[in-house]
């Protein structure tokens, strides 16, 4: 039986009837509510069964409903609500309010205040508005807007929508999200499934950790972290700053913008732009393309199955297993290759460039003709062609660090994160 239809015949009246007065007055209700009206003053109402309609007023009010509740309105003050069952609409008004809902709500709205929200079962619609506001939803979430203020939001399970607004914002998801919007502050974001679109808007610090797969994301101004445990099916867009991204499956696409950002993908990594600034990216395997523009960009690829173009700058690259092409532009660059494919090719580009080859140099021959240099592995019998390098060298071994360079301790961080339902907690 639905809500709506467990409650009609308190709406007939079926249940006692309440109106208060401008004093603190104290109401007992056993059984069924139809209506409640308190008034001013600091009052407490008790209903052991479900209520219809309450209104309570201004005043510090205390309101409890054992069983269901279809609508109450809190008014002004510091008011508590706390309903056994499940709740229809909510509205707490102006005031730091605390409300709990033992089963699932379909709407909730604070008003202004540091308000806290405990909800066992499902939310469809939160509105926490301005004030600290903590949110904590046991079940599922449809859709939530924090507003102004310093929030915290947790929900155990899915999410459909989550629109942070402004200020230092804490938003945790058990499972998958659709689409989250950050808003302007320092925010921190924890998903444990997957997400559809995640949007930091705004000047600010973000941490953001996605455990499964993340379809888009657009990073704000301001310098953002980012990791996806698992792949990113659509793209990447970075903001102006210094933003950090780590990718342990396949990237399909992603323009990191201006700033010295960082760039990790464990697999697979499509389309990769990293503008201008001094790089660093550590790629498993490129399979399409990887460009950056002015600056001294230091790039890592275990396997190059595409077209590396590092712009101007005196840029370091370093590529396990070289088959396509590698241009390095203006400045002066070095280019460390462990090994190659036949037919692929090296550009120095202008500057003074050197090209590194690991290996025993006995088991290579270099032949020159027209501009060219023509390498040849007499064990595989794989020539690379090369050109506009000033030094060829060969070196026993070769060992990159660029991974200790990047910071992770913000995953562990945010892998912890609680609202928690209590003194200035909302739960849903």
């Amino acid at each position: 039986m639905s809500l709506l239809k467990s409650l009609l015949n308190l709406a007939k009246k079926q249940g006692d009837v309440i109106k208060g007065t401008k004093q603190n007055d104290n109401f007992v209700v056993d059984g069924n509510l139809s209506k409640a009206k308190l008034g001013a003053g600091d009052d407490t109402l008790t209903v052991t069964g479900d209520a219809w309609k309450i209104k309570a007023g201004h005043g510090d009010d205390r309101v409890i409903v054992d069983g269901n509740l279809w609508k109450a309105s809190l008014g002004k003050g510091d008011d508590v609500l706390e309903v056994g069952g499940s709740a229809h609409k909510i509205k707490a008004g102006a005031g730091d309010d605390k409300v709990v809902v033992g089963g699932d709500v379909h709407k909730v709205s604070l008003g202004k205040g540091d308000d806290n929200l405990c909800v066992e079962g499902d939310a469809n619609k939160v509105r926490a508005g301005s004030g600290d506001d903590v949110v904590s939803i046991g079940g599922d979430l449809g859709k939530a807007s924090l507003g102004k203020g310093d929030d915290c939001l947790d929900v155990d399970g899915n999410a459909q929508k989550i629109k942070a607004g402004s200020g230092n914002d804490v938003v945790t998801v058990g499972g998958d999200v659709g689409k989250v919007s950050l808003g302007k502050g320092n925010d921190q974001l924890y998903v444990g499934g997957d997400a559809s679109k995640v949007t930091a808007l705004g000047r600010g610090e973000n941490q953001i950790m996605i455990e499964g797969d993340l379809n888009k994301a657009y990073l704000s101004k301001g310098d953002n972290d980012l990791f996806v445990g698992g792949d990113v099916t659509t793209k990447i867009k970075g903001g102006k700053d210094d933003d950090l991204i780590w990718v342990n499956g396949d990237l399909a696409k992603v323009s990191t913008g201006k700033g010295e950002d960082q760039l990790y993908v464990g697999q697979k990594a499509g389309k990769i732009d990293m503008g201008d600034g001094n790089n660093l990216a550590v790629i498993n395997t490129l399979e399409s393309s990887f460009k950056s523009g002015s600056g001294n960009d230091r790039l890592e690829i275990d396997v190059n199955n595409g077209k590396v173009d590092t712009g101007s700058g005196n840029d370091t690259v370093y590529i396990g297993f070289h088959a396509k092409d590698v241009d390095l532009g203006k400045g002066d660059d070095h280019l460390i290759l462990n090994s190659f494919a036949d037919g692929s090719f090296a550009d120095g580009g202008k500057g003074y460039d050197v090209l590194t080859i690991v290996g025993d140099e006995s088991n290579y021959s270099i032949t020159s003709h027209k501009g060219y240099d023509y390498i040849t592995d007499l064990v595989s019998n794989a020539t690379l062609k090369a050109r506009n390098f000033q030094e060829i060298n060969f070196v026993e071994q070769y060992e990159s660090d660029y991974l200790a360079e990047f910071d992770l301790g913000f995953v562990k961080d945010l892998g912890s994160l609680n609202c928690g339902c209590g003194k200035d907690v909302i739960t849903l």
